[in-house]
């Protein structure tokens, strides 16, 4: 991944959001709409994107029963953030992470669907709205607030074969953008949530609900998404208990090596069963950022321009080379990666037509597709 990402992904952080799971698109919601200030930080250019974004939220259906899987509709403005280059078909999967209130705590992340975008150069970007599932807390009572905290956007640009990870703080203005009024839960009849609904193969997952046998005891199993073929085998371990009042608390183990997928958590209390949703991720172990810094931004045609690069694979040949847009220029140079992947070399400038510095790793296959670039302005 490389600063072109960086920038990018800054350009499409601060202003694509969704939420998790479905894959068809939100109509406009007016539920509830905030202003907030957003920064996106792009480390490549070391740069702060911040400005002012709409984000409408609107949660379906409202009121709803606790431990519901309920839709996020999501509907944003214009972001301040743009990409300095026109790309087309890049693929952006955005986050939003909300902090819940009122009458429940904690927060939720709610992942959007793979959107495909062009991209216009230096124009402000407004992604199309997004519908997502979330879980109301089984523990929820009265009115839960919902404030968007923060967006985390993964950007996917094909052209070079790039991948980036751009998140975006929401600093100033923000606030409660939806209200949900989660209604009573009917009289005996058992809850469950898992929080978070995300985990990793051999991590625990919180579970809560109300209208469980006080004192009982409660039995755990990890279900297909159906919630058939449960296995307590799937749960290494618990610490769950029912409380004198009926609430159900504790955590629930997924077995190491479960396999990545949706599944459901199941609880057993002698008569009484619930089950809730989890989704089972391996952890992702981050790729250094490939990344070049330029001597100099701003030159004259038939300048020589240093090039310092960084998380480079160690010991490579890495080809320089001057481009605008995607579209190399006859301005060429090389260099060699050390043990540490550093480099430095020179390239010599010659085109007013060159936007763009290159670094591109050459493998056995001469496939150019582990990038890193940098912008330039040439002019006399």
């Amino acid at each position: 991944m490389t600063s072109l990402g960086r920038r990018l992904a800054a350009g499409l952080g601060a202003g694509a959001i969704a939420a998790t799971g479905l894959i068809a698109l939100a109509p406009a919601s007016s539920a509830g709409t905030i202003n907030p200030t957003v920064d996106c930080y792009v480390q490549a250019l070391d740069k702060h994107f911040v400005g002012a974004q709409s984000i409408d939220l609107a949660v379906t259906p409202n009121p709803a029963d606790p431990g519901a899987s309920v839709t996020a509709n999501v509907t944003l403005g214009p972001s301040p953030a743009t990409s300095p280059l026109a790309l087309s078909g890049v693929q952006v999967t955005p986050t939003i992470e909300l902090k819940l209130g009122g009458g429940a705590e904690g927060t939720v992340t709610v992942t959007g669907p793979t959107t495909t975008m062009d991209i216009a150069q230096n124009a402000p970007i407004t992604p199309p709205p997004y519908s997502g599932a979330l879980t109301i807390p089984a523990t929820a009572a009265g009115d839960v607030t919902f404030t968007p905290v923060k967006l985390v956007t993964t950007v996917f640009i094909p052209a070079y074969n790039l991948t980036q990870v751009t998140p975006c703080d929401i600093t100033a203005g923000g606030g409660v953008a939806e209200t949900v009024t989660v209604k009573e839960p009917q009289p005996e009849v058992p809850t469950l949530s898992a929080d978070p609904g995300t985990v990793e193969p051999g991590a625990a997952t919180t579970l809560a609900g109300v209208n469980w046998t006080p004192g009982g005891t409660a039995t755990p199993e990890l279900c297909d998404a159906a919630g058939a073929n449960c296995n307590p085998a799937g749960i290494s371990a618990n610490t769950l208990a029912i409380g004198a009042d009926g609430r159900l608390g504790g955590t629930a183990t997924i077995a190491p090596g479960t396999a990545d997928g949706s599944y459901t958590v199941k609880v057993t209390n002698g008569a009484k069963s619930a089950t809730a949703p989890i989704a089972v991720k391996k952890k992702e172990v981050p790729v250094p950022q490939r990344t070049i810094t330029l001597s100099k931004s701003s030159i004259r045609p038939w300048t020589f321009v240093k090039v310092t690069g960084e998380n480079f694979t160690p010991n490579t040949l890495v080809a320089i080379i001057g481009v605008n847009g995607a579209n190399p220029v006859a301005n060429f140079s090389a260099a060699f990666a050390g043990r540490d992947g550093k480099f430095t070399t020179y390239i010599l400038v010659t085109s007013t037509k060159v936007n763009s510095i290159t670094a591109a790793e050459i493998d056995l296959t001469f496939k150019f597709d582990k990038v890193a670039i940098a912008p330039i302005t040439v002019k006399w």
